[in-house]
């Protein structure tokens, strides 16, 4: 059965994933966040947008949060304002599969930061129907440009071409997948000194009628096998920070 609209949707941050990695943090770290929207990581000092988000509206702001600033920059056009590797950590999530040109963006915050944690939606959100809420039941994200994914160490894109609507790719494994777990709705990258990235291009790396449906095939299963991998390194994390508190 497809996802409905009476499905749990997973699109704001997983409590989890944002506890693990407020606590990965040392305190004193200096933390950059790329489009925080609607759901700010409220661990990061420095916010940036193109337009202020209305989560940064004072009666929105956690109690622990201590000094923060947000600048205005359009990160479509417009080079970060900062330093080479002025913050510690960069958090960019749910920003880079929007835009028609992600990548000078992550070349930027490659620039500015020592490490960070990239988020975007994984291709199995991506190529499921019904997980745009109420929208028609197009496949994923009626408004995203690209399919992210992990794959070894790199973050791998490719274009969210038209054709996704008219591929047979089954509906009831990738809901099925969608209902176990949350963490599945999404492609997790951490990454220190460098972004390990590769951009898929059709007619370069494939050819569109023959060849992309099975890079999309190929996507789901490397994103399952990463998601799987990340979430036992958070498990195993967590339960070493949990003895040394004990």
């Amino acid at each position: 059965m497809p996802l409905t609209v009476s499905d749990p949707h997973h699109w704001a941050p997983i409590p989890a994933v944002v506890d693990w990695l407020t606590n990965r943090l040392a305190g004193d770290a200096r933390v950059l966040e790329i489009g925080p929207g609607h759901a700010p990581f409220w661990r990061a000092n420095v916010f940036v947008d193109f337009v202020e988000p209305s989560g940064f509206r004072a009666s929105e702001i956690p109690s622990h949060v201590g000094d923060w600033s947000f600048v205005k920059c359009d990160i479509a056009t417009e080079p970060l304002p900062f330093e080479d590797k002025l913050f510690d950590f960069v958090y960019c999530r749910h920003t880079l599969e929007d835009m028609y040109n992600p990548f000078p963006i992550v070349r930027e915050m490659e620039r500015v930061a020592k490490a960070g944690y990239i988020e975007t939606p994984s291709p199995i959100a991506e190529l499921c129907r019904g997980v745009d809420g109420g929208a028609p039941p197009y496949r994923g994200y009626h408004h995203h440009r690209f399919i992210i994914w992990r794959e070894g160490d790199e973050l791998r894109f490719v274009s969210k071409y038209p054709v996704v609507e008219y591929m047979d790719i089954p509906d009831e494994p990738l809901t099925q997948i969608l209902r176990a777990r949350p963490v599945y709705w999404n492609t997790y990258h951490l990454w220190e000194d460098s972004i390990n990235v590769r951009h898929l291009q059709s007619p370069l790396h494939f050819d569109i009628p023959t060849q992309y449906p099975r890079l999309l095939s190929n996507a789901i299963a490397a994103s399952r096998q990463a998601t799987d991998h990340f979430g036992q390194m958070m498990d195993k994390e967590s339960e070493i920070q949990a003895r040394k508190s004990a």
